[in-house]
């Protein structure tokens, strides 16, 4: 039921008498009412109908104009399940209840975030920032969510219009992120004016990609709160695959080819983990072309330059936040000197040797995203024999490994923070000798008795199989510690001398001294 202030509301949009059913022929409305109710609804395909509360709500949407409302029959809209109420228009107003002197930004979704201050009211939205302010009569305030207070200037919220202070571009703030608007056109494309900017100098993460035109990513009723997801997940992980390409026209060999890792890559990597952990790749491999955004070449080190903040955005502008990796392909040489690279976007492990990480803000993710596998030029892959095929698939759980493993230190014998179970100088792979065999290195050194060691790589095919080690596991959270033996590594006597056998002395490494420098490993959310 719409409140006595609304009235009014409902007195406006009386004069539409055109009556019609929603046919294919009107897919595209979205806005009606009834012949018997005033009521006004937004329609979302046959989803749901979304009641506006009243009368600021819609026009802090669409203003004065309600030429695109459709008058409908009671049955048409009894059809169609009714919804959460629209919220006010994120950006547009400040709101407060009649009977309480609060005072809130509205974000997307409907989160309103308490200011702490006039002081700080003033700070954001200039000195007449009372003539933003809207009165939400109370019963309306169950249609939102409460986000965290807003307590300094610098605490700018998001879902805004923002601009630097002397500097000429306008962007739209989301996610701690600002997406540059192509012109102040655009801005009043998507529903907001001059009025509407917050004005700053706080930096953030700049998108290269501009807002063109009226964009449903800033304006769009249905964009629900953007929560946090991040999560621990280690054993039911899901990767999406992207295909960049340079060219007008996609290779059917080169999708193909995707294709069929995606097909190998779940049952590999299932024996790589021991059954531990299971990898869904199901989801449809996504072509992104470049649009001048994307990549760049490199003319000092030869090849592109891959902008991994922008392909990661672009993707999720279109596609779920839903997956724990993403991984990329491309149809030309991208600069760097390793086959394949990993990007860390989100870690929320304590007890592995890496530091907690969230940057999933600059690449479009609300958190669930853990890492972005780069793995250079898909030409470079050969699936014609067990070798090639097998080299793809370990380097692919080589660079999901690095999500988890390859960087953890121990305390030795003498108290000391010790580093030599990692490859230097990056001490971000297993040390080549290391006695363990691993996708993320090792050089599984095995003792001959008689004082030398002998490199387990050089004893094995050349398919390039490799399981995790039971370290890996126990960093991946797969393994309890009580159940991880005892790892060593090998002095050569001659550190200057090589080859697949060596005279050296092991040293041992307990989990315990792992854990001793590392922590125990632990989920921090």
């Amino acid at each position: 039921m719409i409140a006595k202030t609304t009235r009014k509301f409902c007195a406006v949009v009386g004069f539409i008498f055109f009556i019609a059913l929603i046919t294919p022929a009107h897919a595209a409305i979205h806005l009606v009412r009834t012949v018997e109710s005033p009521t006004l609804y937004y329609i979302d395909g046959e989803k749901s109908r979304r009641a506006f509360p009243n009368e600021a709500t819609y026009k802090s949407w669409y203003g004065a104009d309600f030429s695109d409302v459709i008058t409908v029959s009671d049955e048409f809209v009894s059809r169609i399940p009714l919804g959460k109420n629209v919220t006010m228009k994120p950006g547009k107003y400040l709101v407060k209840m009649p009977s309480d002197s609060r005072v809130y930004a509205v974000e997307q979704g409907g989160v309103l975030r308490y200011i702490d201050d006039a002081s700080v009211a003033e700070d954001l939205y200039g000195r007449d920032w009372e003539k933003k302010l809207i009165d939400l009569p109370e019963v309306f305030f169950q249609n939102y969510t409460l986000g965290d207070p807003i307590k300094k200037y610098y605490d700018v919220p998001d879902s805004i219009v923002y601009k630097l202070k002397n500097e000429k571009k306008y962007f739209w703030k989301i996610d701690n992120t600002l997406w540059p608007f192509d012109s102040l056109e655009s801005v009043k494309a998507n529903g907001y004016s001059l009025d509407d900017v917050v004005y700053g100098d706080s930096i953030y993460f700049e998108r290269k990609t501009p807002v063109v035109g009226d964009d449903e990513r800033v304006n769009n009723i249905m964009l629900g709160a953007r929560t946090r997801n991040a999560d621990c997940e280690n054993k039911n992980l899901k990767a999406a695959f992207i295909f960049l390409s340079t060219s007008s026209a996609d290779s059917y060999d080169e999708i193909q080819k995707i294709e069929s890792i995606k097909k190998l890559y779940p049952d590999y990597y299932s024996w790589a983990t021991r059954e531990f952990s299971k990898v869904d790749v199901s989801y449809p491999t996504i072509i992104l072309k470049d649009n001048g955004y994307f990549m760049s070449a490199n003319e000092n080190e030869g090849g592109t330059d891959i902008s991994t903040e922008e392909v990661a955005s672009a993707f999720y502008d279109e596609h779920p936040d839903a997956f724990d990796f993403l991984v990329i392909f491309g149809n030309f040489k991208v600069t760097n000197k390793e086959q394949a690279h990993f990007v860390p976007v989100t870690n929320r492990i304590e007890g592995v040797g890496m530091n907690l990480l969230e940057s999933g803000e600059i690449y479009g993710s609300r958190g669930k995203l853990k890492g972005i596998i780069v793995m250079n030029d898909i030409k470079d892959y050969d699936l014609a024999n067990a070798h090639g095929t097998n080299r793809v698939m370990n380097i692919l759980v080589h660079e999901m490994l690095h999500q988890w493993s390859g960087a953890v230190k121990f305390i030795n014998a003498r108290g000391e923070v010790d580093s030599s179970l990692l490859r230097a100088p990056d001490l971000l792979h297993w040390s080549f000798y290391d006695g363990f065999l691993s996708p993320l290195g090792g050089g599984g050194w095995q003792d001959n008795k008689n004082g030398t060691f002998t490199s387990l790589t050089s004893l094995m095919d050349d398919s390039q199989k490799k399981p995790l080690a039971d370290l890996d596991l126990y960093l991946m959270g797969l393994l309890p510690y009580q159940v991880v033996n005892p790892v060593y590594y090998i002095i050569p006597d001659n550190p200057l001398l090589s080859g697949n056998t060596l005279a050296a002395t092991p040293t041992m490494v307990t989990i315990d001294q792992i854990i001793s420098a590392n922590g125990k490993w632990k989920c921090s959310l």
